[in-house]
């Protein structure tokens, strides 16, 4: 059953509905594979087994009676630990919150179960998700393994979860994106995650940084899983997903008709690695290949001031939240975190105002530039992944993904291809407010043009 290690979540749930598989070799499959990489990989911080397999044998019950929920039913997901499960403790990656099970399950994971999918685990988190690198130094950092002898960033914050996807352990996996946390370590990690707007979904039962920029979305292997599980967490209550969720992502007109705005290289105002350039020509040829109308132009919003005013939102809302936690110098925290928050105790309840009013006026300001486009193509980080020796936690990687945050938009990035030491490099659609579907169309078309999504790393053991 190794094949089924990196199979696409479209390819599972059609062997589950030929009934050539069952939910429950599927799940102990993927089981067995956590309990041998995870200890090298530590991408779990919590594996529900038993219940997983309980879950499993009742989709196969329901196959079996013709009873199927649809197309994730039986199908194993991750979700990031900042996520509660009902009985299980969330940590949001933080050692202070070890003890505290949580007593109800988050409507996000109501969602995926009546859906009928199999939540195998939680993956791990950049301690209250507030950090772009990956890293942890209370609950270990997950090992990216596309460079399987150095230690390299696995990205952040939801690191567990698309390291869990890339090698094989689950899928595809929920994170969650204030800044670029499901799109960086889908980057760093060559799969494909979709930020979706603010707002779209019930955030309640998941750990908050800065709720007017928080927002979830998968990690998956392509564009047609991640509109899948996108659909599965926005339907109706009660709908019934079928192959149509995805395939309607292609109707067989490419990108005729659509605009895709793109930027020149030298208007970034940041060093791109070469590698990424080249990898984000070679999307935007694809896009021009498959009918699109490229248009070459700067966006109104600029990338550093994006950054330098969302930090500063950022860290406020978390030192609004976790204050009281900072200021214990007892309490086992990342020092590193503790600096990102302590910078929010300078911004005051005027220049909070303030940059509240910047938000809303960015949203505007975007959503008028990209009337006259379907999406606008940018990296999505603008190196690879570093190794965790050279690594810098007072820089960030999130100079580009910020903007879709900003804005209120959603974002999708997708793999672009690799740099000369196999190492991925990634490409990010950023969109208007609830345009998930054309992004993700864009993504479909551009991946039915490459490989890059159709590759896995190797793993030792």
């Amino acid at each position: 059953m190794e094949h089924y290690a990196f199979a696409t979540v479209a390819r599972l749930a059609s062997q589950l509905s030929r009934q050539g598989l069952t939910s429950e070799l599927l799940t102990t499959f993927f089981l067995r594979r956590i309990e041998k990489y995870n200890p090298m990989l530590n991408a779990f911080v919590a594996v529900f087994g038993e219940q997983a397999i309980r879950d499993a044998k009742a989709s196969d019950a329901r196959r079996a009676a013709g009873q199927s929920l649809g197309l994730l039913d039986g199908i194993p997901v991750a979700v990031k630990d900042l996520i509660d499960v009902a009985g299980t403790v969330t940590t949001g990656g933080s050692a202070v919150h070890r003890g505290q099970a949580s007593s109800q399950t988050a409507p996000l994971v109501q969602r995926l179960q009546a859906q009928g999918a199999i939540v195998i685990g939680k993956t791990q988190t950049v301690e209250f998700a507030f950090g772009g690198w990956g890293t942890n130094a209370h609950l270990g950092t997950p090992h990216n393994p596309w460079d399987a002898n150095r230690a390299r960033a696995p990205g952040g914050s939801s690191s567990g979860s698309a390291v869990a996807v890339a090698a094989g352990l689950v899928p595809c996996a929920i994170g969650t994106d204030t800044g670029g946390s499901v799109r960086i370590p889908a980057a760093f990690c060559s799969l494909t995650g979709l930020k979706m707007t603010a707002g779209q979904t019930d955030m309640s039962g998941i750990l908050p940084l800065a709720t007017m920029l928080d927002s979830v979305g998968p990690i998956t292997r392509t564009a047609d899983d991640a509109a899948i599980l996108y659909r599965a967490l926005t339907c109706e209550p009660g709908e019934v997903l079928d192959e149509s969720c995805h395939r309607l992502l292609d109707d067989g007109s490419g990108l005729d008709g659509m605009t895709l705005g793109v930027m020149p290289d030298e208007q970034y105002d940041t060093d791109v690695q070469r590698s990424v350039r080249l990898g984000v020509r070679d999307m935007v040829r694809m896009a021009e290949m498959a009918g699109a109308n490229i248009v070459r132009e700067r966006p109104p919003l600029s990338f550093n001031t994006v950054f330098e005013q969302s930090s500063l939102l950022m860290a406020a809302c978390a030192w609004r939240l976790h204050g009281a936690l900072v200021q214990d110098h007892d309490a086992p925290m990342d020092p590193f975190v503790r600096r990102r928050m302590l910078a929010g105790q300078a911004v005051s309840q005027t220049q909070y105002e303030e940059l509240l009013a910047q938000h809303q006026a960015a949203i505007g300001i975007w959503q008028a530039w990209m009337a006259d486009k379907d999406a606008f193509m940018i990296p999505t980080v603008p190196a690879i992944a570093p190794l965790l020796a050279d690594l810098d936690e007072d820089t960030s990687p999130a100079f580009f993904t910020r903007l879709a945050n900003w804005t209120g938009g959603c974002a999708l990035a997708l793999p672009a291809g690799f740099d000369p030491g196999n190492m991925p490099v990634s490409a990010q659609l950023v969109g208007k407010a609830q345009d998930e579907r054309r992004l993700l169309q864009i993504g479909s078309v551009i991946q039915s043009l490459t490989a890059w999504h159709s590759y896995s790393p190797t793993l030792q053991g």
